[in-house]
């Protein structure tokens, strides 16, 4: 088959790769149609294994990416849900479904929670075909009444902007800081309202990005100006939720100088190595800190009706659409930020 796999940082390639054989009786294979690249692609695109060993140059070859949606080609026996020819879209990495924290609903936190596309053990699904263990927990039939893009932001990136918005416990009348207007940010602002904000501070350096925001209604900010406007608007209290969204340092030192005494601050950005917590500001101003990954799974539930009843948009997020076949300019276009881009579809 053709993927995009990874050989060392920044050198990933459109290359024939094995194809992928059931490895379990739990998994299906997938003949992939549609995947994008997510934000926390490129740490892996820039050497980094998320707090692992970093990649060398010579890493064994491996098939990138989790943020995928296809059609079922060959099914395993113990998998229950589906059959081959349904079209379904995964979440971004696979539970064991077998210890205390899969079995007590929290597969976010897995003892062997695996990443698609990290590593020879998941392969990702950037390729024409993915294998997919513990199928009838990891994958979602496609929902009837939604668009292929947010069959695919269902995957990662609208779960995960869920997730930390909960967090932060945003009631209806409240304002919310979102920092950081990547797709999970920019979905974060739409949510925001739909939960009930009286007023969105959206707040990123990239102009596009803040434009967007405010076509959904948010207050959009260049985070330069951010406190000062932020503290006059709040007559110097400050935001009571914040929602950050990039794991950059500036955005993460930004959300808590922004942060209200008494607040709720949810971190979700997977942080830039020199990211540190301010804790003096943090316990002075008696912030409660919630962070952590989203289960994919356990966010389909709230998410799918709002898709299906047009209240949730999630609408002009991919600014480009490629072929698979031009996937190593699709992660260097998405690296360097250039030409507008916020998210990129590829076509298998």
């Amino acid at each position: 088959m053709k993927a995009l796999v990874f050989n060392g940082p920044r050198d990933i390639r459109f290359e024939t790769y094995p194809d992928p054989m059931l490895k379990t009786e739990n998994s299906v294979i997938i003949n992939v149609e549609r995947c994008s690249i997510c934000g926390s692609d490129l740490h892996m695109y820039h050497g980094d294994n998320l707090g692992k060993a970093s990649y060398s140059d010579g890493v064994q070859p491996f098939c990138v990416g989790h943020e995928f949606t296809g059609e079922i080609v060959e099914v395993g026996k113990q998998v229950h849900r589906f059959k081959v020819g349904d079209k379904v879209l995964a979440s971004g990495g696979a539970p064991c479904g077998e210890c205390s924290h899969c079995l007590s609903g929290h597969a976010q936190v897995c003892d062997g929670w695996t990443a698609f596309g990290l590593s020879t053990g998941l392969n990702g699904g950037q390729a024409e075909y993915v294998n997919v263990p513990m199928a009838d927990l990891t994958l979602q039939p496609i929902p009837e009444g939604i668009s292929a893009e947010q069959s695919i932001l269902l995957t990662d990136a609208m779960c995960t902007a869920y997730f930390g918005l909960t967090r932060t416990g945003l009631l209806p009348g409240e304002t919310v800081a979102v920092v950081g207007l990547g797709p999970i940010g920019l979905i974060g602002v739409e949510l925001a309202f739909i939960l009930g904000a009286s007023e969105v501070f959206a707040i990123d350096p990239v102009a596009n990005r803040r434009s967007h925001a405010a076509g959904l209604g948010a207050t959009a900010l260049d985070p330069a100006q951010a406190l000062p406007i932020i503290m006059d608007k709040t007559k110097g209290a400050g935001v009571p939720r914040v929602f950050e969204a990039s794991g950059a340092k500036t955005a993460v030192e930004l959300a808590i100088k922004i942060a209200g005494r008494g607040s709720t601050a949810s971190f979700i950005g997977l942080p830039q190595p020199d990211v540190q917590l301010p804790m003096l500001k943090v316990l002075f101003k008696d912030i409660t800190i919630r962070a952590g990954v989203a289960s994919v799974i356990d966010q389909w539930p709230h998410l799918i009706p709002l898709l299906q009843h047009g209240r949730l948009k999630a609408e002009g997020l991919f600014s480009h659409t490629m072929d698979l076949s031009e996937g190593a300019e699709a992660y260097r276009l998405f690296d360097a930020r250039e030409d507008n881009v916020v998210k990129i579809m590829m076509n298998v």
